[in-house]
């Protein structure tokens, strides 16, 4: 960019050369670059760099850059001298020209550096809040499955063993995974994972249903991770009928990847259609998540609550 600079106005002045006197910009170009334009920006780069400079404010720092580029100026001066005695590049019009130069590269210098700290600020914004979202487990959650486990103890202490260590599993993934993606067999195995104890808490009264799209490749695709943990949950939380009925669409359609979680309970209330459910639990934690992957979310009744949510496709790899 800073070449591209000098080249813009210098062209204009190179039109009125001759052919004769085209040797004057071979030695004339590298100079201004050099001492001008690229030089003084990579000093004063390497001074930042060091901690007296790096403590100065922004005003005193843009004094020195322009002091940097006066000096540069004066040396261009001098060797312009050497190569054409006939060279006229007054001290005052060398102050002006560092001045002019000076500010506006280290204005646009500091509005770049700027602009790097705001999306730097802006990532580790939102990582911090996939951190915070991604370690949220319903602590319910945790006390039904330890009550499974000690009611299994005596009559299956195989089956308690199992669960135990699927219970191991959840709460590794949920610690684990601060990544803002995941493959999406990694969320349906701990999805399963999930369901097989909540199975072993309910036994025959709770169905499951999947259906995945024959064209879906789960291993090819990413998600957030633990995004159906808490709707799931939250079916076999709420839903008091008997068997609770669970079904689960994963489809691939055009660009999106589209997830339907529906039950056979009375629905949705009011009040969380009309997006007045308290903050915190499990449907608020979604729709965070997939408002940060830049999804929709859509809730509605129809033979029991229904939650579809659309991902923008990001394929692994």
């Amino acid at each position: 960019m800073l070449a591209l600079l000098y080249f813009i106005p210098a062209s204009l002045e190179w039109l009125h050369f001759d052919k004769e006197n085209l040797w004057r910009i071979a030695i004339s170009l590298p100079i201004w670059l050099m001492f001008f334009h690229i030089g003084p920006f990579w000093l004063f780069y390497l001074l930042q760099k060091t901690q007296p400079v790096d403590r100065l404010n922004a005003f005193v720092q843009g004094f020195l850059y322009v002091v940097i580029m006066f000096i540069g100026a004066h040396i261009v001066t001098r060797l312009h001298l050497i190569a054409f005695p006939d060279y006229q590049f007054s001290l005052e019009e060398q102050f002006i020209s560092a001045l002019l130069w000076g500010v506006f590269i280290f204005s646009m210098t500091q509005m770049y550096l700027l602009y790097l700290r705001f999306v730097s600020e802006q990532k580790l914004r939102k990582e911090a809040q996939w951190m915070n979202l991604s370690n949220r487990l319903n602590p319910h959650f945790l006390f039904n499955s330890l009550n499974t486990i000690s009611a299994l103890i005596y009559s299956s202490p195989q089956k308690a063993d199992q669960v135990l260590h699927q219970l191991a599993d959840i709460l590794r993934y949920s610690v684990d995974q601060q990544k803002e993606w995941v493959s999406l067999e990694q969320e349906l195995t701990i999805c399963r994972t999930y369901l097989t104890i909540e199975e072993a808490r309910f036994t025959e009264n709770l169905v499951i249903n999947w259906q995945l799209g024959e064209e879906l490749d789960p291993a090819s695709y990413k998600v957030p991770p633990m995004l159906l943990q808490p709707l799931i949950e939250n079916v076999v939380k709420h839903v008091k009928s008997r068997p609770i009925e669970l079904n689960i669409s994963v489809q691939l359609e055009k660009d999106s990847l589209t997830f339907l979680i529906k039950d056979n309970g009375k629905g949705f209330s009011e009040s969380v259609l009309n997006e007045k459910a308290q903050k915190g639990q499990g449907l608020d934690i979604v729709k965070k998540r997939v408002a940060i992957a830049g999804g929709d979310i859509a809730l509605f009744n129809e033979g029991g609550a229904v939650c579809k949510i659309s991902l923008p496709v990001n394929q692994c790899g």
